[in-house]
């Protein structure tokens, strides 16, 4: 794959150059040519595509508010001079008048409910998009809502779980809703469910419920859809909706705050993952960054659903649950009590030894966290671990990794064995435990001189020439490996 734009200009030239040499390869096929082009083509296409990826900045193309009105029978209840419907419908035509004119990027619809049916039908489905959403919609909402009048049942659930419906199929667009209501569900319905599963479905933001002069009551039942704000006149009312509303029109940020043994955010460089909590679908990849003050990098993400967050260090770490307070910048911390783990051979490099360690859990040896190189440190959250490191033959250690401390652990340079050999020769080496032998390695001799790097230790040859077919032809011969010498042994 093409890590640059001038990776693509040497191809690209080199395309070029080709095409002026057909004479020379007989690539007269016109065939041939038109698969080479289109298998160019399809890698500069496959190269812009990973580009575009890259980006991960949430920006919504348009904002679509969504007031869901209770038009039931209550709201023919007075508040001041007017019924409770009359201040409310027009109050939400200033608001939504004034929001229209200074910000040409947001829509708003209207769902009413209880205006079809009078109460004494008891009719729980009572509610209509009544204006679905679209630019410069202030004098449709203001013509719609001055031809309906309270009568009905309050189906808040209901309604809930129909404006899902409401909004277009726009993953660009941020949606929200805004419930306005003077009492609670008189329905069946359960509003609470029907808010979870709205946000699930990542829809619309978790809705907010505007009381008029509900009181502490409404307040409390209401309180696990969303967002609850009683307002107590009209003064109040005409704030608070607009204060909701530019919250939900401000851009929503986020940082991760990686902690260390002093509460600071001060560990980074580690990626992670952030997914749905509902679907556990990948919704965002980043590796946390500080930005040039130190401080956490600012990320901007869809408000709208429940994050779960990975950490991936060794193991990972995992926050669920993380709902962002729409339009505000959101403080998301995690404790990482990681320690380094350096395990040091002075005699291993990349260039004359390939051992590495397999790091498991203490507590769980079946699983690999990790195959870390020897003599580079990595780091670990602190617990208890299991080391094989595939020296040979193996080394095992049980090891504790502490917090934000380096850990340092060394293990013996290895030695030589150089067997020297007249013919092919099948050999396998041994080391002695509890009185029973313990295979090393197998392998056979097919040059003169070969080498095998082995731990300082005691050991076991068993050998016998590849030609030759009788068993008590096998020899055996003890030796020692030292730390950094060279064992030669004769055979055959």
């Amino acid at each position: 794959m093409f890590n640059s734009i001038i990776e693509l200009e040497i191809i690209s030239a080199t395309f070029r150059s080709e095409m002026e040499m057909n004479s020379i390869f007989n690539l007269q096929s016109s065939i041939f040519k038109q698969v080479y082009l289109f298998a160019f083509i399809s890698l500069l296409t496959t190269h812009y595509s990973l580009l575009s990826q890259q980006t991960q900045v949430y920006k919504p193309n348009i904002n679509r508010v969504l007031f869901v009105l209770d038009v039931s029978g209550s709201m023919k209840g007075k508040w001041g001079e007017k019924t409770k419907f009359e201040t409310a419908k027009e109050l939400l035509y200033k608001i939504i008048d004034s929001v229209e004119k200074k910000n040409p990027n947001v829509e708003f619809g209207v769902r009413a409910f209880g205006y079809q049916f009078p109460k004494t039908d008891r009719n729980c489905k009572d509610s209509k998009l009544l204006i679905p959403f679209a630019k410069n919609n202030a004098e449709k909402i203001k013509s719609a809502l001055g031809k309906i009048s309270p009568q009905g049942m309050t189906p808040i659930a209901y309604s809930i779980s129909e404006a899902v419906n409401d909004f277009p199929a726009d993953e660009k667009s941020l949606n929200s809703i805004i419930i306005i209501t003077d009492g609670n569900e008189n329905c069946d319905g359960n509003p609470c469910s029907a808010s979870q599963k709205l946000l699930d479905k990542r829809i619309s933001l978790r809705p907010f419920i505007v009381g008029l002069n509900g009181g502490e009551n409404f307040l409390e039942k209401l309180k696990c859809i969303g967002t609850t704000l009683d307002t107590k006149d009209e003064t109040s009312f005409y704030n608070t909706v607009g204060v909701i509303i530019r919250q939900t029109l401000n851009t929503t940020t986020a940082q991760v705050n990686l902690l260390d043994n002093n509460g600071n955010p001060t560990v980074t460089n580690i990626p992670f993952t952030l997914y749905d909590h509902a679907s556990g679908k990948i919704l965002y990849n980043f590796i946390h960054t500080l930005n040039e003050k130190g401080n956490p990098d600012t990320l901007y993400l869809d408000p709208v659903g429940i994050y779960d967050l990975e950490l991936h260090t060794y193991p990972s770490i995992k926050k669920e649950n993380i709902e962002l307070v729409p339009g505000k910048h959101n403080i998301i911390a995690l404790d990482v009590p990681a320690g380094s783990l350096n395990v040091n051979c002075v005699a291993a490099s990349i260039a004359n030894n390939n051992a590495q360690i397999l790091l498991r859990p203490k507590n769980d040896l079946k699983k690999i966290l990790n195959l870390q190189d020897l003599n580079e440190a990595e780091k670990y959250l602190a617990a208890n671990y299991h080391l094989e490191i595939l020296t040979t033959p193996e080394t095992l250690i049980d090891t504790t990794v502490g917090a934000f401390l380096e850990n340092q652990i060394s293990i013996p340079n290895y030695g030589t064995l150089s067997l020297m050999a007249d013919e092919k020769v099948l050999a396998s080496i041994y080391v002695e435990k509890n009185g029973l032998l313990q295979m090393v390695e197998r392998f056979e001799i097919n040059t003169k001189t070969d080498n095998r790097k082995l731990q300082p230790g005691e050991y076991l040859l068993v050998y016998k020439s590849k030609t030759n077919y009788d068993s008590e032809s096998t020899r055996s011969q003890k030796f020692l490996i030292e730390e950094g010498r060279v064992a030669v042994i004769n055979i055959l």
